[in-house]
């Protein structure tokens, strides 16, 4: 019935996470605050971006070992959870961010060594899941979507000949 294990789960979170750094990596400050990248996002809102995403499924995580729902679960209305994200962050300092970024992978981490295979291959454990596994739901609010954005990020530099 196995999936994907917890191990490598993991191992993508820290594949995906170190491809991220890489395509940020060198960048000045003022660079990563330009907008453009993806829509009218510069690289800092697309990192804030992903925070949020993360800090919701970091959320999630927990909520399911005290049994509450997580919001992650009644979020309809994608484009508009994103604006309200993007409303709240753009302002932020990039070293906040930068520090949120780390933050919150570091805890993914430790809420992932948490749970067992079992519990990421059931589809039918959590309610809230909607019939999907917690692997997949892991994979899509974290390693998947940070691939997502570290692609389009490669993308700008290159484009940008940066």
């Amino acid at each position: 019935m196995s999936q994907i294990s917890k191990r490598e789960i993991l191992e993508r979170l820290r594949t995906e996470r170190a491809r991220l750094e890489a395509a940020i990596a060198g960048l000045s400050e003022e660079t990563m605050r330009q907008p453009g990248v993806v829509g009218h996002w510069s690289i800092k809102d697309v990192l804030a971006h992903i925070v949020a995403w993360e800090a919701e499924l970091v959320t999630a995580l927990w909520y399911n070992t005290i049994g509450r729902r997580p919001r992650l679960a009644d979020i309809r209305d994608v484009d508009t959870w994103n604006e309200r994200r993007y409303q709240e962050n753009k302002d932020r300092p990039l070293e906040r961010i930068l520090n949120d970024l780390q933050g919150v992978y570091e805890q993914l981490l430790r809420r992932v060594e948490a749970l067992s295979d079992e519990e990421l291959d059931d589809p039918h454990l959590y309610e809230w899941t909607g019939g999907q596994t917690l692997a997949q739901v892991i994979a899509e609010n974290s390693y998947a979507h940070e691939a997502e954005h570290a692609e389009q990020i490669e993308a700008y530099r290159k484009q940008a000949g940066l």
